[in-house]
Protein backbone atom coordinates (compact mmCIF):
# COMPACT_ATOMS: atom_id res chain seq x y z
CA UNK A 1 0.00 0.00 0.00
CA UNK A 2 2.77 2.23 0.89
CA UNK A 3 4.76 1.82 -2.10
CA UNK A 4 1.49 2.55 -4.43
CA UNK A 5 0.89 5.33 -2.67
CA UNK A 6 4.74 6.18 -3.21
CA UNK A 7 4.58 5.60 -6.19
CA UNK A 8 1.34 8.10 -7.12
CA UNK A 9 3.02 11.02 -5.38
CA UNK A 10 5.94 10.20 -7.41
CA UNK A 11 3.84 10.38 -10.64
CA UNK A 12 2.41 13.49 -9.88
CA UNK A 13 5.77 15.36 -8.67
CA UNK A 14 7.41 14.75 -11.42
CA UNK A 15 4.32 15.43 -13.86
CA UNK A 16 4.05 18.82 -12.29
CA UNK A 17 6.90 19.88 -12.73
CA UNK A 18 7.03 18.75 -16.44
CA UNK A 19 3.73 20.94 -17.01
CA UNK A 20 5.43 23.60 -15.25
CA UNK A 21 9.07 23.45 -16.88
CA UNK A 22 6.80 23.39 -20.42
CA UNK A 23 5.14 26.55 -19.86
CA UNK A 24 7.61 29.17 -18.62
CA UNK A 25 8.08 32.01 -21.27
CA UNK A 26 11.29 32.48 -22.77
CA UNK A 27 11.87 35.79 -20.34
CA UNK A 28 9.82 37.43 -17.21
CA UNK A 29 7.14 35.87 -15.60
CA UNK A 30 4.14 33.97 -15.91
CA UNK A 31 1.03 35.79 -14.57
CA UNK A 32 0.47 33.59 -11.64
CA UNK A 33 4.23 34.99 -10.83
CA UNK A 34 3.34 38.30 -10.93
CA UNK A 35 0.30 37.56 -9.05
CA UNK A 36 2.06 35.77 -6.29
CA UNK A 37 4.85 38.70 -6.01
CA UNK A 38 2.16 41.59 -5.26
CA UNK A 39 0.56 39.02 -3.35
CA UNK A 40 3.39 38.67 -1.07
CA UNK A 41 4.46 42.16 -1.00
CA UNK A 42 0.97 43.56 0.00
CA UNK A 43 1.06 41.02 3.39
CA UNK A 44 4.39 41.54 4.04
CA UNK A 45 6.24 44.68 2.97
CA UNK A 46 9.67 44.16 4.39
CA UNK A 47 8.44 43.70 7.68
CA UNK A 48 10.35 40.84 9.27
CA UNK A 49 13.56 40.94 7.24
CA UNK A 50 16.16 39.45 9.46
CA UNK A 51 13.51 36.84 10.57
CA UNK A 52 12.94 35.68 6.95
CA UNK A 53 16.60 35.87 6.61
CA UNK A 54 17.16 33.69 9.02
CA UNK A 55 14.03 30.94 7.79
CA UNK A 56 15.84 31.25 4.12
CA UNK A 57 19.23 29.89 5.61
CA UNK A 58 17.33 26.73 6.80
CA UNK A 59 16.74 25.75 2.88
CA UNK A 60 21.23 26.47 2.56
CA UNK A 61 22.80 23.42 1.29
CA UNK A 62 25.51 23.92 4.07
CA UNK A 63 22.48 24.13 7.24
CA UNK A 64 20.64 21.08 5.21
CA UNK A 65 23.43 19.03 4.99
CA UNK A 66 24.59 19.38 8.63
CA UNK A 67 20.87 18.41 9.93
CA UNK A 68 20.94 15.35 7.15
CA UNK A 69 24.07 14.50 9.05
CA UNK A 70 22.85 14.88 12.52
CA UNK A 71 19.59 12.86 12.07
CA UNK A 72 20.98 10.42 9.92
CA UNK A 73 23.52 9.84 12.89
CA UNK A 74 20.75 9.77 15.08
CA UNK A 75 17.94 7.55 13.67
CA UNK A 76 21.29 5.23 12.31
CA UNK A 77 21.82 4.53 15.79
CA UNK A 78 17.92 4.04 16.87
CA UNK A 79 17.69 1.31 13.86
CA UNK A 80 21.06 0.17 13.90
CA UNK A 81 21.14 0.12 10.37
CA UNK A 82 23.15 1.57 7.88
CA UNK A 83 19.96 2.18 5.58
CA UNK A 84 19.59 5.49 6.98
CA UNK A 85 22.55 7.02 4.28
CA UNK A 86 20.05 7.23 1.65
CA UNK A 87 18.68 10.07 3.42
CA UNK A 88 22.01 11.80 3.03
CA UNK A 89 22.45 10.75 -0.50
CA UNK A 90 18.88 11.74 -1.20
CA UNK A 91 20.03 15.35 -0.21
CA UNK A 92 23.23 14.92 -2.91
CA UNK A 93 21.22 13.74 -5.46
CA UNK A 94 18.79 16.41 -5.23
CA UNK A 95 21.51 19.12 -5.06
CA UNK A 96 23.12 17.81 -8.40
CA UNK A 97 19.58 17.41 -9.95
CA UNK A 98 19.08 21.01 -8.98
CA UNK A 99 22.44 22.32 -10.67
CA UNK A 100 21.74 20.88 -13.52
CA UNK A 101 18.50 21.61 -14.13
CA UNK A 102 19.30 25.12 -13.37
CA UNK A 103 22.16 25.06 -15.72
CA UNK A 104 19.57 23.28 -18.27
CA UNK A 105 16.50 25.77 -17.71
CA UNK A 106 18.38 28.93 -17.50
CA UNK A 107 15.63 30.68 -16.24
CA UNK A 108 16.65 34.58 -15.28
CA UNK A 109 16.15 35.65 -11.85
CA UNK A 110 13.23 38.18 -10.93
CA UNK A 111 14.04 41.69 -11.26
CA UNK A 112 12.85 42.53 -7.73
CA UNK A 113 15.10 40.54 -5.64
CA UNK A 114 16.92 42.24 -2.70
CA UNK A 115 17.57 41.96 1.04
CA UNK A 116 20.20 38.95 0.51
CA UNK A 117 22.74 37.35 -1.84
CA UNK A 118 22.02 34.91 -4.46
CA UNK A 119 23.72 33.41 -7.29
CA UNK A 120 23.20 30.81 -10.47
CA UNK A 121 19.42 30.74 -12.60
CA UNK A 122 16.13 30.77 -10.73
CA UNK A 123 14.26 27.53 -12.26
CA UNK A 124 13.60 25.35 -10.04
CA UNK A 125 14.01 26.52 -6.50
CA UNK A 126 17.20 25.14 -4.91
CA UNK A 127 16.16 25.87 -1.38
CA UNK A 128 12.97 24.74 -1.63
CA UNK A 129 13.82 21.64 -3.65
CA UNK A 130 16.20 20.66 -0.91
CA UNK A 131 14.05 21.39 1.72
CA UNK A 132 11.47 18.92 0.51
CA UNK A 133 14.14 16.35 -0.41
CA UNK A 134 15.45 16.10 2.92
CA UNK A 135 13.52 18.12 5.17
CA UNK A 136 10.71 15.75 3.78
CA UNK A 137 12.56 12.39 4.24
CA UNK A 138 13.51 13.10 7.89
CA UNK A 139 10.02 14.10 8.78
CA UNK A 140 8.51 10.80 7.13
CA UNK A 141 11.40 8.57 8.16
CA UNK A 142 10.27 9.70 12.11
CA UNK A 143 7.28 9.03 11.24
CA UNK A 144 7.09 5.66 9.48
CA UNK A 145 10.16 4.19 11.05
CA UNK A 146 10.61 4.97 14.70
CA UNK A 147 8.54 3.79 17.86
CA UNK A 148 8.02 7.68 19.05
CA UNK A 149 4.74 8.61 20.50
CA UNK A 150 1.55 10.66 18.89
CA UNK A 151 2.29 13.81 20.59
CA UNK A 152 6.26 13.91 19.34
CA UNK A 153 5.39 12.27 15.37
CA UNK A 154 2.70 15.02 15.69
CA UNK A 155 5.03 17.73 16.80
CA UNK A 156 7.83 16.50 14.23
CA UNK A 157 4.95 16.72 11.53
CA UNK A 158 3.72 20.17 12.14
CA UNK A 159 7.93 21.31 12.38
CA UNK A 160 8.55 19.44 9.18
CA UNK A 161 5.93 20.81 6.86
CA UNK A 162 6.37 24.52 8.40
CA UNK A 163 9.58 24.68 7.87
CA UNK A 164 9.62 23.47 4.38
CA UNK A 165 6.44 26.03 3.76
CA UNK A 166 8.57 29.16 5.45
CA UNK A 167 12.13 28.03 3.46
CA UNK A 168 9.42 28.39 -0.05
CA UNK A 169 7.51 31.74 1.01
CA UNK A 170 11.43 33.23 2.49
CA UNK A 171 12.58 33.07 -1.15
CA UNK A 172 9.71 35.35 -2.35
CA UNK A 173 9.29 37.58 0.39
CA UNK A 174 13.19 38.66 -0.91
CA UNK A 175 11.98 38.54 -4.59
CA UNK A 176 14.78 35.97 -5.37
CA UNK A 177 12.48 33.68 -7.24
CA UNK A 178 9.28 33.46 -9.00
CA UNK A 179 6.17 31.04 -7.41
CA UNK A 180 6.69 28.75 -10.07
CA UNK A 181 10.36 28.52 -9.21
CA UNK A 182 8.94 27.19 -5.60
CA UNK A 183 6.46 24.83 -6.72
CA UNK A 184 8.50 23.26 -9.21
CA UNK A 185 11.51 23.20 -6.32
CA UNK A 186 8.76 21.75 -4.28
CA UNK A 187 7.55 18.54 -7.18
CA UNK A 188 11.34 17.87 -8.07
CA UNK A 189 12.47 17.28 -4.28
CA UNK A 190 9.15 15.65 -4.30
CA UNK A 191 10.40 13.40 -6.60
CA UNK A 192 13.87 12.83 -5.05
CA UNK A 193 11.91 12.48 -1.52
CA UNK A 194 10.00 9.67 -2.46
CA UNK A 195 12.63 7.60 -4.07
CA UNK A 196 14.75 8.09 -1.23
CA UNK A 197 11.93 6.56 1.29
CA UNK A 198 11.35 3.73 -1.36
CA UNK A 199 15.17 2.89 -0.82
CA UNK A 200 15.58 3.62 2.74
CA UNK A 201 12.46 1.26 3.35
CA UNK A 202 13.22 -1.61 1.21
CA UNK A 203 17.09 -1.52 2.48
CA UNK A 204 15.13 -1.26 5.68
CA UNK A 205 13.16 -4.54 5.06
CA UNK A 206 15.82 -6.37 3.83
CA UNK A 207 17.74 -6.05 6.92
CA UNK A 208 14.88 -7.32 8.39
CA UNK A 209 14.78 -10.32 6.59
CA UNK A 210 18.29 -11.39 7.24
Amino acid sequence: MRIRIGAVVLGVCVLLFIIIAAVLPESGPLMIDEKAAQAVRHMAGHQGEQVWKAVTELGSSTIIIAAALVYTAWLGWRLRSAAVLWIPAGGAAAYLLNQGLKTWLDRERPTGAWGIEFDGASFPSGNAMLAMAVYGTMMLSFLLYTKAGRVAKSTAAIVGVAIIVCVGFSRLFFGVHYVTDIIAGYAAGGAVMMVSLYLLGTSIKRKQRI
